[in-house]
């Protein structure tokens, strides 16, 4: 079966580990990563790229985020890797909805996996929830009460679970602990028709 490219939402606040997991879990393991960031303070340790250099960079780089055209570029050049839309309420709420759900239907067609990272829910594009495949959530004081209409019951539930018990995990000393949330039903129903297999 070919494996389905996943938008993740990477959720918490400073200092609770999104960076070093972006680094260690994410970006060592593909061939290629791209870091968009609006900060040129940011990810210093990856090479910077221009957007000319968008179709042929190899390895991880960054990008910094100069207004609506750098996602534009990246939509029209990018393909075949993680695609890290980092600290994004400070530019993703810019983008006219078109440009949102292109990147976001075609990451399959493109081969790219999108990871967007923000410190808590309020700060992601609503529509984002449609197309998410998984939510990893670290430590957030946030009330999520906002974001209720946006996701189906079952799955508010579950981050108001994960929520009590990432606090009580860093409370006991693990400011970095993190939990991994399905979201995407398709991927639920795959899931559960193999434990039913096994």
């Amino acid at each position: 079966m070919k494996r389905k490219t996943e938008l993740t939402l990477i959720v918490g606040v400073n200092g609770t580990g999104k960076t070093t997991f972006i680094a260690n879990k994410i970006l060592t393991v593909g061939k290629k990563g791209l870091v968009v960031t609006p900060d040129g303070a940011e990810w210093r340790q990856l090479p910077l790229i221009t957007k000319e250099q968008l179709r042929t960079f190899t390895g991880q780089a960054r990008i910094i985020y100069e207004g609506p055209e750098t996602l534009e570029a990246i939509k029209n050049n990018y393909s075949g890797g993680a695609l890290i839309l980092d600290d994004a309420m400070a530019y993703l709420n810019e983008q006219t909805p078109a440009t949102l759900q292109y990147i976001y239907i075609r990451r399959r067609q493109y081969g790219v996996e999108i990871y967007i990272v923000a410190h808590g829910l309020r700060q992601l594009p609503p529509k984002c929830f449609t197309f998410a495949s998984y939510l990893i959530l670290f430590n957030t004081v946030e009330n999520f009460s906002s974001r209720k209409k946006d996701i189906y019951p079952e799955l508010y539930e579950k981050l108001i679970n994960a929520q009590i018990n990432i606090k009580k995990k860093v409370e006991a000393g693990d400011p970095y602990y993190h939990e991994i949330i399905l979201i995407d039903e398709q991927i639920r129903s795959i899931w559960k028709q193999g434990q039913e297999k096994n």
